[in-house]
């Protein structure tokens, strides 16, 4: 399962420019039919909050249709990292999604956990369903967003419905680089499967700075590929599917489990 990461700067709130600069990603990279492309967190609009309902699609009206375009001229399943997104009233949501190479959308969750340290929920509405595991390339992947990474409960529910990888598309600061990294490893280990973080770098206009190092973590915690902090780049991978029976066969931890002993889970 061939995994490719495009890393790049997003400009905040001009999402034509960050839509052409897509583009020409894949215009300019060589993808193997069936590759999983993925995304950044807010990609065609930064943490432009202030004006967040203008840059909003509507139930991913024109932003999933050019996904749908990219998946079947490419042939390859994408991961299309967030983008700001009014599924009813005026709320606007953090929302991905997963269109296939047929073009047909596989997967949709809006993220559920908002940042009070970038004013989240001032501007944004939180999702109001929770993690679910989708069928990708016949095994169960899941999807979350930046700061749900903290929330190790997600990864959990989705590695006990059998998800052999996750994707956390992200727009990190640099500041917590380490907090990326670690829990992104972290998050691999205790669950034994597949950690495909995806995030953006530069900085924007009100000074915060993406931290980049877009990664690829196997089930042991190995980083496979790893991207840097200042540079836009491809992040590339292989994922051995099989090898996560092998990692849980000699670290049995979900035969170890005790349920009757956590209190609150």
């Amino acid at each position: 399962m061939k995994t490719v990461i495009f890393q790049f700067e997003v400009t905040e709130g001009y999402y034509g420019r960050n839509l052409d600069k897509v583009k020409c990603l894949f215009r300019e990279n060589e993808l193997e039919e069936d590759s999983i492309v993925v995304l950044p967190e807010m990609w065609t609009s930064g943490y432009d909050l202030k004006n967040i309902e203008e840059l909003a699609f509507h139930n991913l009206e024109g932003v999933k249709k050019e996904i749908e375009k990219l998946a079947v001229e490419n042939k390859v399943n994408i991961v299309a990292g967030s983008v700001p997104n009014i599924k009813k009233g005026n709320d606007v949501m953090n929302t991905s999604f997963v269109i296939d190479k047929n073009g047909e959308l596989l997967y949709e969750y809006s993220k559920i956990h908002l940042v009070p340290m970038l004013k989240e929920p001032e501007y944004l509405k939180g999702g109001d369903a929770s993690v679910e595991t989708f069928d990708l390339l016949g095994n169960k992947a899941g999807l979350v967003i930046c700061y749900d990474l903290r929330f190790p409960e997600l990864f959990r529910d989705l590695a006990l419905d059998d998800a052999k990888v996750i994707f956390v598309v992200a727009e990190w600061p640099i500041e917590r680089t380490e907090h990326w990294l670690t829990l992104l490893k972290a998050r691999a280990i205790e669950n034994q499967c597949y950690i495909i973080g995806s995030n953006t770098l530069g900085k924007q206009p009100n000074g915060t700075t993406f931290a980049g190092n877009s990664i690829i973590i196997n089930p042991f915690g190995e980083v496979l590929a790893q991207g840097s902090a200042d540079k836009e780049e491809v992040v590339e991978a292989d994922i051995d599917i099989e090898y996560i029976a092998e990692v849980r066969e000699n670290i049995p931890i979900f035969k170890s489990r005790r349920k009757d002993m956590y209190k609150f889970l």
